[in-house]
């Protein structure tokens, strides 16, 4: 795919006036808040053009914005869709590329290719969302959430009437999970439904369901999926009634498009099984598959499914890696899978070989890489494989679209597509993270980043942060995170030190498992042992001014920390868990802490070796470090009342201390305003203790 002319041209005048203009400046919060963060990227059938997503933050108004917009794949100047008026998501091509459906204010509308002719397809009570064509184009699945004792919207909406009407708002529960994330079980469940282009034949496949399609709060469209026939559905649901709260059987199910008695397919595995796809040749299912019942955090492996047999076997046994994203090439010579890789994203490439028998039928010979650089995700592919679009951002770059040319050895002319963050980007001091390993506990080799402070300037000193990711399992990317931006807590002079410690994914499944009933353990020391190797590569790393923030997992880590070690001058400390006997009786997500703790807080063997042992609130006696503690009110998964805990404990002992809580927040801070105000205690926290570099 060529350079188009006008891409080509963009890029000089951007280039020549990022050499001639203004003097770069360290990211500002107006900065940050003023990226246009690009996302789902769709490409079309023909592989000609690609839809994405554009959500921008208005600070004064204190809200975000989505809009979708279309360029041709060639490049040029991208155009709204399905015009300029419309705020649409989840655009999503016809098969034959004709028509687009897409969601505005929570409901289904289909246009042409060129935006004319829009129409709504629904009109339901609990919205639409998750658009998938089926492969013939004759009808369109989505969820919608529903009472599932009631058989028409009317119903549906006069429950909602008659409980806004009502001045009582009381809670009331039966069994666990009463709420979740941030919001209490009122009753409704997310449904999966059909509908013609038309509007007509619109079906609730899963009535009566007490379950979630796909299950919350994060499921979207990738948990549900037509065969190449359209005459089935398989779809990701949890039907775990009263162990919801501690299990986490997620389970793959099928259903004929028609109607009918949905089916398990999934059933014998007592782990999570989600997101199906089916095979071009329609013989197969491919899902994720965790072994472990229980533990959230397994490796997820490749299942395919066989439709005729009724079995399923690992597809990729000896890759110790998760299927976090998967497709097939169109004419079943490869299989693509997404996954994170030693602290990026990146795409790999299965060759399939293809038998008439036994477990040669899909036999993969891999694996190899498609798309490595920086950080990767989103991927679609057009009908005939030969086009790929995605998204990467990095460390020092906003998220963009991305096209490249697919062939069997890899991804070729690959080029940025979209440039909605140039001229922002072209106009900050910012570095890209620099790798480095080191050695962790039992000798292990640990990864990490080092990012250098905006005009950073050779033979000076500068304070240093750790950053603490949360999870546990979970890792740092090289990405620009929409929350803790690296390049936000570098902008007032700061270096950091970014560890992906044990817990990490994307270095084996035993680095995962290696933080679980253990938290103050190994992981501590990969985090301290990082630090100091990253003090000694890097003298321009002032010890005597060293800093630590972290959020969720990372807060329990700086509350732990604040109780043993005193290198610190200064933390930060967001949603961490304080007392862990506490916080398991208080969470929503009990499979989490009982895995991670060993069982409930009232096991014997769990409270003698863990929550007696690995509990921060045990060590607030030694607390001396001047921390900031904040948190959001609409926390369940981390009850805010930790953030209270560890700030009391703090001043009780004359600490010096600050505590800030969102009440209209919950596990992040989201609102445009209130993430203003966040990262300002942040930023003023660390320079009042650490001092700063910038003048």
């Amino acid at each position: 795919m060529p350079f188009s002319r006008i891409g080509l041209a963009s890029s000089l005048i951007l280039g020549i006036a990022a050499a001639a203009g203004a003097q770069k400046h360290a990211l500002t919060y107006d900065d940050f808040a003023a990226v246009r963060a690009v996302a789902d990227p769709q490409i079309s059938p023909d592989g000609r053009s690609v839809l994405y997503a554009v959500r921008t933050t208005d600070v004064a108004a204190n809200r975000r914005t989505g809009k979708t917009y279309i360029v041709a794949a060639t490049g040029g100047p991208p155009r709204p869709f399905p015009s300029e008026d419309v705020n649409a998501g989840e655009a999503r091509w016809s098969p034959d590329g004709r028509r687009v459906v897409f969601v505005v204010a929570g409901q289904l509308w289909i246009a042409d290719a060129d935006g004319g002719n829009r129409a709504p397809l629904t009109h339901l009570n609990g919205g639409a969302t998750g658009p998938v064509w089926s492969p013939a184009g004759t009808v369109i699945a989505f969820t919608s959430a529903v009472y599932p004792d009631c058989s028409t919207d009317a119903c549906n909406v006069s429950r909602d009437s008659t409980k806004a009407a009502s001045p009582v708002k009381a809670h009331i529960a039966d069994q666990l999970m009463y709420r979740h994330w941030n919001a209490w079980d009122e009753g409704t469940r997310s449904h999966l439904f059909v509908v013609a282009p038309d509007g007509s034949g619109l079906r609730d496949l899963t009535s009566a369901a007490r379950y979630d399609v796909p299950p919350g709060p994060f499921g979207g469209s990738e948990g549900y999926a037509f065969s190449p026939d359209g005459r089935e559905i398989a779809y990701t649901a949890k039907d775990a009634g009263h162990a919801d709260a501690w299990s986490t059987d997620v389970n793959v199910y099928v259903v004929a498009t028609s109607g009918g008695t949905p089916s398990v397919i999934s059933a014998a595995n007592k782990g999570a099984d989600q997101n199906p796809v089916y095979t071009p040749n329609g013989r197969f299912i491919a899902y994720a598959s965790q072994r472990r019942a229980g533990f959230e955090s397994d490796r997820w492996r490749l299942m395919l499914y066989d439709r005729a047999a009724k079995s399923a076997r690992e597809l990729l046994p000896a890759w110790d890696r998760n299927a976090d994203a998967y497709f097939f090439a169109p004419d079943m010579s490869a299989l693509y899978v997404m996954t994170t890789d030693a602290a990026r994203e990146k795409l790999f490439r299965f060759a399939l070989e293809q038998g008439t028998a036994g477990a040669s039928l899909v036999k993969p010979r891999g694996p190899s890489v498609v798309v490595s650089e920086h950080n990767n995700a989103g991927f679609t592919l057009s009908a005939d494989g030969r086009a790929l679009a995605w998204v990467r951002d990095a460390a020092e770059r906003p998220a963009e679209a991305y096209i490249a040319s697919l062939q069997p050895n890899g991804a070729f002319d690959t080029r940025q597509l979209t440039h909605e963050n140039d001229a922002l980007a072209a106009r900050l001091a910012v570095n890209p993270v620099e790798d480095f390993w080191f050695t962790g506990a039992g000798g292990d080799s640990v990864q990490g980043f080092v990012l250098k402070p905006p005009m950073w300037e050779r033979g000076k000193k500068y304070p240093t942060i750790l950053l603490i990711h949360g999870g546990p399992q979970g890792a740092w990317l090289d990405q620009w995170h929409s929350r803790w931006n690296y390049q936000m807590f570098a902008a007032q002079g700061f270096g950091l030190v970014i560890v992906n410690p044990r817990g990490s994914t994307g270095y084996g499944q035993r680095f995962v498992d290696e933080v679980s009933k253990g938290w103050g353990g190994k992981v501590y020391t990969d985090l301290m042992n990082g630090l100091d190797a990253a003090l000694a590569r890097n003298a321009w790393m002032d010890r005597a001014r060293l800093g630590a923030a972290g959020g969720s997992f990372g807060g329990y880590m700086v509350n732990w920390i604040a109780g043993h070690s005193t290198r610190f001058k200064a933390l930060v400390s967001h949603a961490g868990p304080f007392n862990l006997e506490n916080m398991d009786a208080a969470t929503e997500e009990l499979w989490f802490p009982e895995w991670e703790y060993g069982g409930p807080f009232w096991d014997s063997k769990a409270m003698r070796e863990q929550y007696r042992v690995y509990s921060p609130h045990l060590f607030a006696r030694n607390f001396k470090t001047p921390t900031l503690v904040t948190g959001g009110e609409l926390d369940f998964r981390v009850p805010y009342t930790e953030d209270l805990s560890m700030f009391t404990a703090l001043q009780r002992q004359g600490v010096p201390s600050r505590l800030v809580i969102f009440p209209d927040e919950a596990h992040w801070i989201l609102k445009p305003q209130n993430q203003r105000l966040w990262w300002s205690e942040v930023q003023g926290w660390l320079v009042k203790y650490l001092g700063a570099a910038i003048s």
